[in-house]
């Protein structure tokens, strides 16, 4: 998918890696400036390097996203966009039952998977409105769908960003400006690698779970996010498109 975002700016968190990093390449190779935000600087500079490797435009912006104060400056710092998204998440390896006290877990949750999306909506979509057009994308994922006993923080912080999603899309609409969310599932990223069990592979987990057998590709996301920010996509706000593979209509069937 293409989309001539040329003269436009847009801001991706969590850009250091992974779907993040493959959504910045996407943007700056259709003209787009792109602004990353992650923690780890070296590895921004990284994704910075590449991009401009390639001919696009790209501003490093290094900072947390883990509470409201953090998330203003980082909209501060990075001044007016056309298109946000919102990708910067946490998945705990420590994830906890709902019924197992842990304050620290639920409050880094919500705080970068659902306050700071909200706080930077907040912050950056008034000069969209200004201009009469923009784009928000939240990376949601297909845990609010199909929560395990084990992530209950993560899927109700995801849920909360899906209802906001829409909440920001009713208001924003008839302004010109669209807020859209992708809920993935299993994806070819550093984070699964890191979540996984000893002994366990990516492409273990995909067989077992994910109808087309593998995992999606972050530049399969990517395009996703281009053709949201596109004209072709100027009647869909309020909308959660699912990437997953398939595994939320159903198991895999399973040849002999």
């Amino acid at each position: 998918m293409s989309a001539d975002l040329s003269g436009q700016r847009a801001l991706v968190t969590g850009a250091s890696r992974g779907v993040g990093a493959a959504i910045a390449r996407a943007f700056a190779a259709e003209g787009a400036e792109v602004v990353i935000a992650a923690r780890n600087e070296a590895r921004l500079e990284e994704v910075r390097r590449a991009i401009e490797a390639a001919g696009g435009k790209a501003q490093v912006l290094s900072g947390d996203l883990a509470t409201r104060s953090a998330a203003r400056e980082i909209a501060r710092r990075c001044g007016d966009v056309d298109i946000l998204v919102n990708n910067a998440a946490v998945v705990s390896g420590n994830q906890q039952s709902l019924l197992v006290p842990d304050d620290a877990l639920w409050d880094l949750q919500f705080a970068v998977n659902l306050e700071a999306p909200v706080t930077l909506i907040q912050a950056l979509t008034p000069a969209m409105v200004a201009k009469g057009r923009g784009v928000v994308i939240n990376l949601s994922s297909i845990a609010v769908q199909r929560p395990n006993p084990f992530n209950a923080a993560y899927a109700a912080a995801k849920a909360g960003l899906e209802s906001a999603t829409r909440s920001a899309a009713a208001v924003l609409a008839p302004t010109g400006v669209r807020v859209n969310a992708i809920a993935l599932g299993v994806t070819a990223t550093e984070a699964w690698d890191d979540m996984l069990p000893p002994k366990t592979t990516l492409e273990d987990i995909a067989r077992r779970i994910v109808p087309i057998g593998r995992a999606v590709q972050p530049d399969e996301v990517a395009a996703a996010c281009l053709f949201l920010t596109s004209a072709a996509a100027a009647a869909i706000t309020g909308s959660v498109i699912t990437i997953d593979g398939g595994a939320t209509a159903g198991s895999p069937v399973l040849k002999s």
